[in-house]
């Protein structure tokens, strides 16, 4: 009790320095809570931006199709199946798609396209694709009736480089499974954003009926996306999943084609591992912040506790004259660094933890650091304001790390004044 009380009133006697550490240490705490939930943010932003419209959270394939997606490799689906889908927990919504390649175009202009046959409820209750529809509308839900062209529904980057809008008519050429040409006339019916760059640049969305007819395939599909509630754990809820469509018996008796024609249950981790590797690189790097900003915050400390025991060394040799053990002065100078390191390291993670919370709720403009009211990386386009994401743990690591490392900085000066010799030191010899 008595060294706790020497320690808090030894460091009110020189605010001014003590302030100024305090300052640091807050202001370090604040920046690695506030960048954390910066990071944070973002990567969520990305990781939902890849995986919301085309990619999904999980993805059901045959392995064959998982390997090497192939127009023919495909597999049935039926209500039975949906169903099974729909009844794992954390499952939200399941749509089953068709995928194929193909060219869509008219007189003037041609594009590659990316064409998904999908069942419009299904894949807007999956996806936020309906959502996304910036002129005209998303797919009815009855497809187009015979002979008249069928609605298609456009990427907004895609319809820019052909040249249409909504009523535009195009032709739609791709190869069918059993290897005919397919070819059909589109209507544009809506144009959609979803930030994705690859979707808006080359998809095209069908009724999964009129794909069914173009691809020459009868109640089959090329995957089953699956939506999540929780996106960090797709990868648990995968295996649910995979369990479910496991105890279907839907293989054939050949061994090689049932090896095949096995479905398969991926992650989003899995089916963009570039994304997946960005999001550890970016979290594995928190470390380095980590260490320069507290090796920065940990010089002043030290600097702060050496120039104190070198200007209180003869008060130091007093005390030990008149009878303290070296254990309590060095006991008294951590109680020091202790409370110098955890005052700014809560002061820190407070002001910090509330700019972030403010971020969280009202954004931040990141049009304050580049002159483009949007940018892309890595395949998925930011808007101008980002939410940031306060964890509970961007706000206990960051004090917990300070504290420790105020500990560490504080025992040299500690250690140094507690083998004082108080006759030299009295003298003015030491």
């Amino acid at each position: 009790m008595i060294a706790a009380k020497l320690g808090i009133r030894n460091l009110a006697r020189n605010r001014w320095r003590s302030g100024l550490t305090l300052a640091a240490i807050a202001v370090a705490v604040a920046l690695m809570v506030w960048t954390l939930a910066f990071y944070e943010g973002w990567l969520q932003q990305m990781v939902q931006g890849a995986t919301a419209v085309e990619a999904a959270q999980i993805q059901i394939h045959t392995a064959a199709y998982a390997d090497r997606p192939r127009v023919y490799r495909t597999f049935p689906v039926d209500s039975e199946l949906l169903r099974r889908l729909e009844g794992v927990a954390d499952v939200v919504a399941v749509s089953p798609r068709i995928e194929a390649n193909g060219l869509v175009g008219n007189e003037h202009r041609s594009q590659v396209a990316q064409v998904h046959g999908v069942d419009p409820e299904r894949e807007a209750r999956t996806t936020p694709i309906r959502r996304a529809v910036t002129a005209g509308h998303w797919l009815s839900i009855a497809p187009a009736p015979d002979p008249g062209p069928r609605e298609a529904v456009l990427g907004e980057a895609l319809a820019r480089q052909l040249g249409v809008g909504v009523g535009a008519e195009l032709v739609l050429f791709l190869e069918a499974a059993d290897g005919s040409l397919g070819n059909e006339l589109l209507r544009v019916t809506g144009i959609v954003r979803t930030g994705n760059t690859k979707v808006d640049r080359s998809s095209v969305y069908l009724h999964r009926s009129d794909a069914e007819r173009l691809t020459a395939l009868s109640g089959e599909v090329h995957e089953i996306a699956v939506r999540t509630r929780d996106l960090s754990q797709a990868r648990s809820t995968t295996q649910t999943v995979a369990a479910a469509i496991g105890a279907l018996d839907r293989l054939p008796a050949d061994a090689a084609a049932a090896r095949d024609d096995r479905l398969v249950a991926r992650p989003w981790q899995e089916i963009l591992p570039a994304v997946d590797q960005m999001v550890v690189l970016f979290r594995r790097s928190y470390w380095f912040m980590y260490l320069l900003i507290y090796l920065v915050a940990g010089v002043g400390i030290l600097n702060t506790q050496r120039m104190s025991a070198l200007e209180r060394r003869r008060e130091f040799g007093v005390m030990m004259a008149i009878g303290m053990r070296p254990r309590r002065m060095f006991r008294t100078l951590q109680i020091e660094t202790a409370v110098l390191g955890s005052t700014g390291a809560l002061i820190g993670a407070a002001a910090g933890g509330g700019l972030a919370w403010y971020h969280a709720r009202a954004g931040l403009n990141m049009a304050l650091f580049t002159d483009q009211t949007a940018f892309s990386f890595m395949g998925v386009s930011f808007s101008d304001r980002l939410y940031f994401v306060l964890e509970p743990m961007a706000l206990v690591e960051p004090v917990a790390v300070m504290m420790i490392f105020a500990f560490l900085c504080g025992l040299w000066p500690a250690w140094r004044a507690a083998r004082i010799d108080p006759v030299p030191t009295l003298s003015g010899r030491a």
